[in-house]
């Protein structure tokens, strides 16, 4: 399982409880939050600002990798996205197991849990959303969220999440 962290306040519920999990691949700021494994950041500016750590990959778009800290991804689905879903791509590129997306809060908030320019306010658009669809083909993928979110692919509740973890 690949449990991917958006930014969006609903992790509140699970950032600091979840047990470590095996594969984690967050956005943006999330190692501030949490350890992952991996970071994704979609926006120039935040890939500038990440104090960087050395036991964590750094993956961002082709255009704005640098190495040896930040390695870019290639997938046709790349571009118009956000740091998100670029970590939906990153998990589909590293294995194909089931992925558990927590923090979505598409349609129910603009709000992000980090205060950082970046280029939208907007969470997501329906390009963003067909997107998570295609995703949704390569690994079985699922948002974890206790309302329902505007999303095209299962909604877990925390509780159904959680008995899935602890099996």
């Amino acid at each position: 399982m690949s449990i991917v962290w958006f930014n969006g306040p609903s992790q509140e519920t699970l950032i600091r409880s979840l047990p470590p999990q095996d594969c984690e691949i967050g956005c943006n700021y999330i190692q501030t939050r949490r350890a992952v494994h991996y970071v994704c950041a979609y926006d120039k500016a935040v890939v500038d600002s990440i104090q960087r750590d050395p036991t964590i990959g750094y993956y961002t778009r082709i255009e704005h990798a640098h190495l040896p800290y930040w390695r870019g991804i290639t997938d046709p689905c790349v571009s118009g996205i956000n740091s998100g879903l670029l970590a939906v791509i990153m998990a589909t590129q590293l294995s194909a197991d089931p992925i558990y997306i927590i923090g979505c809060d598409w349609g129910l908030s603009d709000a992000s849990v980090f205060v950082y320019e970046h280029t939208s306010d907007r969470k997501y658009n329906n390009s963003m959303r067909a997107v998570l669809k295609k995703l949704a083909v390569r690994n079985p993928t699922y948002v974890v969220h206790d309302k329902n979110p505007d999303v095209p692919v299962p909604v877990l509740s925390n509780t159904q999440f959680l008995n899935i973890t602890t099996k």
